[in-house]
């Protein structure tokens, strides 16, 4: 999967996600081995240069279909990484990451982390349940960072109902209009007073910080 990084057709998600790795930095002044969790891995531009910085220490948990995990996981672990932890979901139509930290938690599989990024399918039923589980396990002083604030399907050049017409039978107009990521930080991060937003930045990625451990 790495040797995509940069290739042509690739060069949109070839950027590690630099609001992700700043929080990092941050973590790592008080604490060497923090516990980072990346959900959606697209071709592991984040979480490479996350396992250059750990470098080895604290553990990386990556969410995203099995097949994507194993195969980012096998590239990391080829490069000498040993710390990553593969949480990879089936292809059932409903399965998905949602659900895989829904279940980690509720079984206590899953450490609570430092800084989670959650770039994966900007989609209200997926995200909008990933990032209340993410709250409950984010350490107090912990960032969440939400990727493609301002993302929509009207707005897709690939996915838009004129580019792909299945769009418009999947998802009503304003699910197509809406932009799902913006939703979701709105009704599950902005009314918890345990976290703050610490920034939006280029309408692109949303940053939020666990400031308090009771509402």
């Amino acid at each position: 999967m790495l040797e995509k990084l940069g290739k042509p057709g690739y060069e949109t998600i070839s950027h590690p996600d630099a609001k992700t790795l700043e929080c990092l930095d941050i973590v790592m002044k008080k604490n060497p081995t923090p516990v980072f969790y990346e959900v959606g891995v697209g071709i592991g531009a984040t979480t490479l240069p996350v396992a250059q910085k750990l470098n080895n220490k604290g553990e990386i948990l990556i969410f995203s279909r099995m097949n994507d995990v194993q195969e980012l996981a096998k590239d990391l672990k080829d490069r000498g990484f040993t710390n990553i932890k593969e949480w990879g979901s089936p292809y059932n139509t409903f399965s998905g990451y949602h659900f895989d930290l829904a279940m980690g938690m509720h079984e206590g599989k899953l450490p609570k982390f430092d800084v989670a990024y959650l770039d994966g399918g900007h989609i209200f039923h997926l995200d909008a349940p990933a990032a209340c589980v993410l709250k409950e396990l984010c350490k107090p002083g912990g960032f969440i960072v939400f990727d493609d604030y301002s993302w929509s399907y009207a707005r897709s050049p690939g996915l838009n109902p004129k580019k792909r017409s299945a769009t418009s039978v999947e998802f009503e107009p304003r699910q197509i209009e809406t932009c799902h990521i913006q939703l979701v930080c709105s009704i599950v991060m902005d009314t918890d007073t345990r976290f703050k937003c610490i920034g939006i930045y280029d309408q692109a990625t949303a940053v939020y910080q666990k400031i308090s451990e009771s509402r």
